[in-house]
């Protein structure tokens, strides 16, 4: 087995080769793949706090942190102190960062109907078993 047939190299090459497809996409916007997700996860989740934002995104809390300030620069998310917890900060979308995200949607529609075509509903389950379960084994 050459390292071009290991699992872990052919994950590598199909989530790099759709980054590199979806990241030209977003740069006309001025967003990049990873602001996007975020911004996906608020749409879903608005006001959730910043350390459940880096969980859902599969992140780390120091990426999170700076694409949250540049995002508040951009005035696309805002952050309050929680109400629970004056040290914890709920993050929202701002009124303009919800257009956008609405407008990213329907420019990423493509990228979504060929990720979807690619593979038969069945085939699409049996991946995402798949990669849960190297989750699990992993974590």
């Amino acid at each position: 087995m050459t390292v071009d047939d290991t699992i872990p190299m052919r994950l590598r090459r199909a989530y790099l080769t759709m980054h590199r497809v979806a990241q030209a996409h977003f740069a006309e916007f001025g967003i990049t793949v990873d602001q996007y997700v975020l911004m996906s996860v608020l749409a879903e989740a608005e006001g959730i706090i910043q350390t459940q934002l880096s969980e859902r995104m599969s992140s780390d809390a120091n990426t999170v942190g700076a694409m949250l300030k540049l995002l508040e620069q951009k005035n696309v998310i805002r952050r309050q102190p929680s109400d629970r917890d004056r040290r914890a900060q709920r993050v929202y979308l701002t009124a303009s960062g919800k257009r956008l995200h609405k407008k990213l949607v329907r420019h990423s529609s493509q990228i979504h109907q060929t990720l979807e075509a690619a593979l038969t509903p069945r085939k699409r389950q049996t991946l995402l078993n798949g990669l849960d379960e190297i989750t699990r084994a992993l974590q």
